[in-house]
This record gives C-alpha cells, sequence and structure tokens, in this order.
C-alpha cells in the first residue's frame, strides 16, 4: 500500500474544496447523452459577459431545459461551467499563469414566463484584493489558467477535449429546471486597483476574451485536478476562505465538516480489525491578516469512539517553516460542558507543532452509566457524546499560506501499552522513545498493504466492536488488495447490522 490511504480524503490546500467534491460528493452519473459545450458568447475584453446558455458554438449540440436539467443532476445539484482565462502576458502575468478575479456572477432562468435568479457561485479558488480606486482588500473568487492547449480528457466528443479551458465556476442550483425555456450567464470581472502591484496586478482583466463553457462533472473534476497555473499565482487562498473582519479565515477541511481519523491499535499486528480502536474527529483553521499572509492558526474536535483496552495518547502535528515559533493554549472540555476542565500552554519550537491533545484516553473517557469498558462500540450500548478539544496558537512571523503544512496534517496515537506510534501512512515517526524510532519503523501499514490509521468523511460509520472493517464494508478487501484502484468509495458499501448509527449530530455538540 503507498501513499493511497492518507491521501484517500486528504484536501491539499488549493484543493480545500476539491476533497468535498471529489471524495464526499461522490455520485454515479445519473445521465450519459451530455457533452460540455461552448457558448457562441464570451466574457468581454472589457470585462463582462451576457453568455446566451442556449446558444452553443459547436454545431449539433443543443442546450435547452432537459440538457441543463441533465447537467445539473450530473454535477451533484449544480450548473459547472469553464472559462478559459485568456489574459495579456506581460508584468507579473505570463503565459505559464494568469487570472482574472469575479465580481459579480448570476445564472438567471426563465420557467413558465418567471425569471429565477441563482447568485450562489464558487470557484476553486479566492485571493484577497483592493478594488479600484480602493486600498482595502476584500475575498474574491478568482479563475486562474495558462496559455496552454490540448488539454485531454476522457471523452473527445467534449468541448473540453483539446481545448485551452482552464478553471470552473459553479452555480447551486437546487431546482429542477427542466422547464427552462430561457437562459443566461452574467458574469462582471473586477477592475482591480493595479497601482498596488501585486496581487491587484496580477488579478486585473487586461486582455479578454474568455471563452465559457457548459461543463459535465467528469470535465468539471479534470479542470480542478489540472489546476493550471495555480503553482506560480500570487495569494491563492482555497475556495472556502471566510471573511473575519480584520482578516480571513480558512478551514481544513471545511467549517461545516471535521475530518474523522480511525486507528488500529495493535500495529504491527493486524489484531482484530476493527478499526474503532481510537476515532477522532478534528477540525483546523488558519487566520490570515490583510494581505492574506498566516499569523496564527487553531483547531478543535471531538472524541467520538473509544473501543480499545490499551491505553493512547491522540496528537495533532502540524509542520511549519523551521525558522517559525509561536505559543497558545489548548483547552479541554467535558461532554456537554461549556467551559474548559483543564487548559495548557502549547508551542510551535522550530517550525513544528505537536499538540498532545487526549492523554490517556482508556482513563480519560469512560462509559459511567453502564457497564462498558468501551464507549460508542459495543452494538447494545446507548450512544454518548465525547470530550471537546479547541486550541489556538499566535506565530512569532507572518508566513505564506503556501507555507503552512499539507491537510490533513499528521494526526497519530501513542499506544502505551506495546511502546509503538502509529501514524498515517506516509508520515514517519517523531517520538524519540517509541519503538518505531528505536527500530527505525517508517511503515504504518502491514505486509498485505492493510493501514493502521486513515482519514474517513465524517459522516463514516464506525464497524461494531469485534467486527472486522473488511466484513462491515465488504468492498474494502478490494479496495486494499488493488492498492486503492478499486472501490475508492468503498465506505458506502455498508454490511446490514455492522455498523454503529455514530452520526456527526450524535458527537458534534
Amino acid at each position: 500500500m503507498t501513499k493511497t490511504f492518507i491521501n484517500f480524503f486528504c484536501f491539499t490546500m488549493q484543493r480545500l474544496m476539491m476533497l468535498t467534491v471529489l471524495l464526499l460528493g461522490f455520485a454515479v452519473n445519473p445521465v450519459s447523452a451530455i457533452e460540455s459545450t461552448r457558448f457562441t458568447d464570451v466574457i468581454k475584453s472589457n470585462g463582462s459577459g451576457d453568455i446566451d446558455l442556449f446558444n452553443p458554438s459547436t454545431n449539433g449540440r443543443v442546450v435547452d431545459g432537459p440538457a441543463l436539467e441533465q447537467f445539473r443532476l450530473d454535477n451533484n445539484g449544480q450548473l459547472a461551467f469553464a472559462v478559459d482565462v485568456n489574459e495579456a502576458a506581460d508584468g507579473s502575468e505570463k503565459s505559464s499563469s494568469q487570472a482574472v478575479t469575479i465580481d459579480t456572477a448570476t445564472l438567471i432562468l426563465t420557467i413558465g414566463g418567471t425569471d429565477y435568479t441563482y447568485g450562489v457561485f464558487t470557484t476553486t479558488t479566492r485571493t484577497l484584493l483592493a478594488r479600484k480606486g480602493e486600498t482595502n482588500r476584500s475575498l474574491y473568487y478568482s479563475l486562474i489558467g495558462d496559455s496552454g492547449s490540448n488539454r485531454i480528457t476522457t471523452n473527445s466528443s467534449s468541448d473540453i477535449y483539446a481545448s485551452s479551458f482552464d478553471s470552473t465556476l459553479s452555480f447551486d442550483v437546487p431546482d429542477d429546471i427542466s422547464g427552462t425555456t430561457a437562459a443566461r450567464l452574467l458574469v462582471t470581472l473586477l477592475e482591480t486597483n493595479v497601482q498596488l502591484g501585486d496581487p491587484e496586478a496580477f488579478y486585473d482583466f487586461s486582455n479578454g476574451f474568455e471563452d465559457v463553457a457548459i461543463i459535465t462533472k467528469v470535465d468539471s473534476d479534470y479542470l480542478n485536478n489540472l489546476g493550471a497555473g495555480q503553482a506560480e499565482a500570487p495569494l491563492v487562498l482555497p475556495a472556502e476562505t471566510f471573511d473575519t473582519g480584520t482578516g480571513s479565515r480558512v478551514y481544513y477541511p471545511s467549517q461545516t465538516e471535521f475530518y474523522l481519523a480511525a486507528y488500529e491499535d495493535l500495529f504491527p499486528n493486524k489484531g482484530d480489525y476493527d478499526f474503532n480502536d481510537l476515532v477522532v474527529a478534528y477540525r483546523v483553521y488558519a487566520n490570515l491578516d490583510a494581505s492574506g499572509l498566516l499569523v496564527s492558526l487553531g483547531g478543535e474536535g471531538y472524541l467520538v469512539a473509544r473501543g480499545a483496552d490499551f491505553i493512547h495518547d491522540w496528537h495533532l502535528r502540524i509542520l511549519l517553516p523551521q525558522s517559525v515559533n509561536g505559543s497558545g493554549q489548548l483547552s479541554l472540555f467535558q461532554p456537554l460542558q461549556t467551559s474548559a476542565y483543564e487548559q495548557s500552554q502549547i508551542e510551535v519550537n522550530s517550525g513544528e507543532l505537536d499538540v498532545l491533545v487526549f492523554e490517556r484516553a482508556r482513563s480519560l473517557w469512560v462509559d459511567t452509566d453502564g457497564n462498558y469498558k468501551f464507549v460508542n462500540t459495543p452494538s447494545d450500548q446507548a450512544l454518548k457524546q465525547g470530550h471537546r478539544f479547541s486550541f489556538t496558537v499566535t506565530l512569532d512571523a507572518s508566513i505564506d499560506l503556501k507555507q503552512f503544512d499539507e491537510p490533513p496534517f499528521d494526526p497519530y496515537i501513542y499506544v502505551h501499552n506495546t511502546g509503538y506510534e502509529i501514524h498515517l501512512e506516509g508520515k514517519s515517526p517523531v517520538l524519540s522513545y517509541s519503538i518505531n524510532t528505536l527500530e527505525g519503523l517508517t511503515s504504518f501499514t502491514d505486509p498485505n498493504g492493510y493501514p493502521f490509521a486513515m482519514i474517513l468523511p465524517e459522516d463514516w460509520l464506525i464497524p461494531v466492536e469485534l467486527e472486522d472493517l473488511g466484513a462491515a464494508y465488504p468492498d474494502f478487501i478490494d479496495f486494499v488488495s488493488s492498492n486503492g484502484n478499486n472501490h475508492s468509495n468503498w465506505y458506502l458499501n455498508q454490511a446490514p447490522g455492522l455498523t454503529r448509527p455514530l452520526y456527526p449530530s450524535v458527537w458534534k455538540w
């Protein structure tokens, strides 16, 4: 087993939303007749576009109400568009990286003689910019690309095939739109204060025109994965970056969701492999100043399940540039309590933040209402809320967000009974006293590729105590044996009665 397991549900910095789309938002494509289609209308060089969605530029293509509904269903309740970023390659923009910024974007669909307006949209990236004539920066969605062409997707019938389309623009459309009789996409690009230099000079519109196409989910995923031009663009922020009034905040995995870290603690032996020995939900956020530099960070999370006799410490380790130091505070809360029962100082030392969050979880969290030695794993046990944690850390120097650690970071456990630490595959042991370090062990899978730590979506349901993960989720075995190539959505296929209904509504409080 390679890094498949640690990257299985990971979000890269530029792909904070893509993880949600690719791994939490999978769906079987309900239609096959539609293909991505370019429009005749474009976003003009003056920064405005009025695109008639019923006017495709490709001969023989028809876009009408039923087709729009097919595109919406294919994209899981969204209409997705591709944009060919076509800017002048001068100044900080160049052929390998160029961008424009969206000021406003609106869909207007006419159904039964009534105009319905949809204005909730997103791209895969945002940035902090000052509007023309202003110096204060605000968050805007951006479209980044390059002058490359010949994008090759899986379907040669798509207008994205062998094209120069770069970036995507998606709208939430929760309604059935098959009765649409007219459809327009209105886009206005932002006039930035180019006198400030970058990033404003980079994200202005200076050339045009920008072609637009309506696209399938396959092509949307392709372009989002491609990330054309993003590596060289300044101040690239994930789409889910939020304005805080004094700056902005980026959440990992998102403002409303958590990573779920699950462990099998008998490493390096497979054991009962019920993968519920310790389950912890967590998320991390980065606070940015008005210039988009990271100045502080924090996180929060919950104990979700504990199905082990062994004693574990749960750590969350986050790496920063080695020159960076900082300090902050960790707070722990008893279930359903709003006042912390314990607070402790935490520090960033030479770029490393290693927070020992839950120490000796076996004695920390017990079922005081029933005669159970585990919590939330026996099939007949009432489900319970676990301890909550939160932490904040202020850095002694601001850094570029690109220097921040890759999510989902390094959540790991130390097993007191065996002396082993257990990380996601691809990570390294870090404790000087662990057997892993003393014996030079660097892998966290068994000889057959089975992992001992995984990151899963927050609504994944844990196996019942002593039920093998492969029995609770039958597709998991093929997923492992194929090195992650088959059944990547194995966690959807549950065997009846072998998992606990431990939904986020239970453990989030």
